[in-house]
């Protein structure tokens, strides 16, 4: 076999070189030492052979020089090896990361395109892989809006100097391939040192549903899905500010309620009455304009913005125009519902600022509507509003009435029909005003109750009457034992704390509860029957006796009265006063009323009575008290004082005889 041949090495040159040298130096020094020659040739020789040790210095140093290359050169390919393998670790890593964020990212040139994405946007987006990336700008997939305004956030120098500009969150639309919208939270940053950005897209869908619901459920009405009183006012308020532009922009409001829909909850439940709510709702807004607001404030009101309208009159004949909608049945449940309703009308707008004043006004309107009878409507004019003011200083004064306790009771005696004896009074409340005298109850309970300022008056009343019998109880001793008439109000009755109330009047003036007789109407008595029965037992539990007043001119179930352990029935004055003129009428009534009062137990009080032959009749039909101006007309406590004084002067002079009130009481 042929052995390879290599070439000579520097080593093998420089020893070749250095023997070479040797051997002509010591061929030429043996030369010329035979020869004789001179020095000069020695000292050349000795030169030829320098330059070869030198040479081999030299070569010795470059092979050196070889070996720490060819081992530097070692050691960077090994740091190559590490860093290469640490970059592709590295890039695996933020590969994973970037597949793996849960949320749809893409790396974003400097021309908005997108030169990576991961799968979450492939798959958001509808689209292949090969089909976004390099090939698509994102700006392509969000709304028209946001894609405006980030090419013009672009154009500006904040925008492009990238290496400083923060991340930022804004909200979008996001479009698939088939043109399907999506909400989605966008963090778009940039990349440092480069001109790329990186654009994460959240998927917010559920969330702004979510947040749509919670805003529709706060503006919204959750029973007919109408405007509810928050947005109809905001509506309300820009309608006011647009009048105000505008000289030929004229708006009404007209606010109606259901005429009786308690009762339809009463009698039918309160699953036919929500039906019949949106039923009528309904109803309503297809009479209306497709530029009209109608809003449910609650219960059983409605509130209508008539926008852009002609005139005043307008509102008037759109007032006419629902009511005759509204005077067709309900079929609810398989029932047919009848629910006219009540309007009350503000038409005139123009020197209206403030949208709740427009509500407040068209309330009092509907309010005066009622007063006229059912199905009615009411502009609101200058005179209701100047009773609106009479009714709110009305209202101011009366709390302040209550704070400095400006009421007084006047009693007015009830008597034994057959002796005329004084058996008990009845508390009747007069207001001491201080600028406009005595007040009687007629000009002020009806707004006491309708505040509910009744009930702290009933308190004052009870309290100041409980106190005055028990003084003149003591006073009689056992000589007559005499009972105290409160009215109780409808408000007042099924309030939880009426119990309560009593109880601590009764404790604090040490009045015996069966001293105490609460008045309380027919009406009232029937508003919530069962809780009626409950409450009447528990009063009776306690001792105190119970008066229906203003008997037969209301609406009682003869089994509901059966049912409720009354003490006395009180026969309305306006059948009292009829008796001797309407002998076949009211005569007939009053003598059935007796009768069935007897038939169940209870005392019959006759009220107004005012003449001889009243009481002659009433004593005739076996009524047992009465009470009215033949007897004695109501009287301050003052008046009382003297009259206990002098049915003791009289018992102490007739020990053996009734008191006759109706001679000895100047009227």
């Amino acid at each position: 076999m042929f052995r390879k041949k290599r070439g000579l090495s520097l080593d093998e040159v420089g020893l070749l070189i250095i023997g070479s040298g040797a051997a002509v130096f010591y061929y030429y020094f043996e030369k010329t030492m035979t020869a004789g020659q001179n020095l000069a040739v020695f000292i050349t020789m000795g030169i030829i052979l320098l330059i070869s040790l030198c040479t081999q210095l030299l070569i010795n140093s470059i092979n050196r020089s070889k070996h720490a290359l060819a081992e530097a050169n070692e050691n960077l390919e090994i740091k190559v090896k590490e860093r290469t393998a640490e970059l592709r670790e590295s890039e695996i890593k933020y590969r994973t990361i970037f597949e793996n964020t849960g949320t749809a990212t893409v790396i974003i040139e400097n021309d908005m395109t997108i030169s990576l994405a991961n799968s979450e946007f492939v798959s958001i987006s509808g689209f292949k892989k090969t089909e976004v990336e390099n090939k698509t700008s994102w700006l392509n997939f969000i709304d028209e809006k946001t894609h405006r305004k980030l090419l013009s956030e672009s154009a500006t120098s904040e925008y492009s100097n990238k290496n400083h500009a923060a991340a930022r969150n804004f909200e979008c639309e996001f479009f698939d391939k088939y043109n399907n919208k999506k909400d989605i939270l966008c963090t778009l940053a940039t990349i440092p040192g480069t001109d790329k950005s990186v654009a994460s897209l959240a998927d917010i869908s559920e969330l702004k549903k979510a947040e749509r619901q919670i805003y529709h459920q706060a503006f919204h009405d959750t029973l007919t899905g109408f405007p509810n009183r928050a947005l109809f006012i905001e509506i309300l308020n820009m309608a006011i500010k647009r009048s105000k532009r505008r000289d030929d922009y004229h708006f009404a409001v007209l606010y109606l309620d259901i005429d009786r829909f308690k009762l339809v909850n009463d009698s039918l439940g309160h699953n036919v009455g929500d039906k019949l709510l949106i039923a009528f709702a309904n109803r309503i807004k297809d009479a209306l304009r497709e530029i009209d607001t109608l809003a449910r404030f609650g219960g059983d009101e409605f509130v209508i913005l008539l926008e852009d309208i002609e005139g005043q009159e307008y509102a008037s004949s759109i007032a006419e125009r629902l009511q005759q909608a509204l005077k067709k049945p309900f079929m609810v449940s398989g029932k047919e519902v009848f629910a006219p309703a009540s309007f009350g009308v503000v038409a005139n707008t123009k020197d209206y600022n403030h949208a709740e004043n427009i509500i407040r006004d068209a309330d009092a309107a509907m309010y005066h509507a009622k007063e006229k009878g059912k199905a009615q409507f009411k502009v609101f004019d200058k005179k209701l509003h100047e009773k609106a003011m009479h009714l709110l200083q009305r209202e101011t004064d009366l709390r302040k009435a209550i704070h400095n306790n400006q009421f007084e009771n006047h009693y007015q005696p009830i008597v034994d029909l057959k002796t005329a004896s004084l058996v008990g009074f009845e508390a009747l409340i007069r207001w001491n005003h201080p600028q406009l005298g005595l007040i009687y109850p007629g000009s002020f309970i009806s707004i006491a109750e309708e505040t509910g300022l009744i009930i702290p008056i009933t308190r004052l009343v009870a309290g100041a009457a409980c106190t005055d019998l028990k003084k003149w109880q003591e006073q009689l001793g056992d000589q007559i034992n005499l009972t105290m008439n409160v009215n109780i109000s409808s408000k007042h009755f099924l309030m939880p704390t009426l119990l309560d109330d009593i109880q601590e009047i009764l404790k604090k003036t040490g009045l015996p509860p069966e001293q105490l007789k609460l008045e309380i109407t027919e009406t009232a008595l029937m508003e919530d029957a069962d809780e009626t029965i409950r409450l009447v037992h528990r009063l009776k539990d306690y001792g105190l006796q119970l008066v229906i007043d203003d008997f037969g001119t209301g609406y009682s179930s003869l089994s509901y009265l059966q049912r409720l352990p009354i003490d006395t029935l009180k026969v309305d004055r306006s059948f009292v006063s009829r008796i001797q003129n309407e002998p076949d009428g009211n005569r007939n009534i009053v003598e059935a009323i007796i009768s069935l009062a007897h038939r169940l137990n209870m005392i019959v009080v006759a009220e107004g009575v005012e003449t001889h032959e009243q009481l002659a009749i009433l004593l005739e039909m076996n009524c047992q008290l009465g009470q009215g101006h033949l007897f004695s007309k109501p009287i301050n406590k003052t008046a009382v004082d003297e009259l206990i004084e002098a049915i003791l002067d009289f018992s102490r002079q007739n020990p053996d005889k009734y008191y006759p009130l109706s001679d000895m009481l100047s009227n």
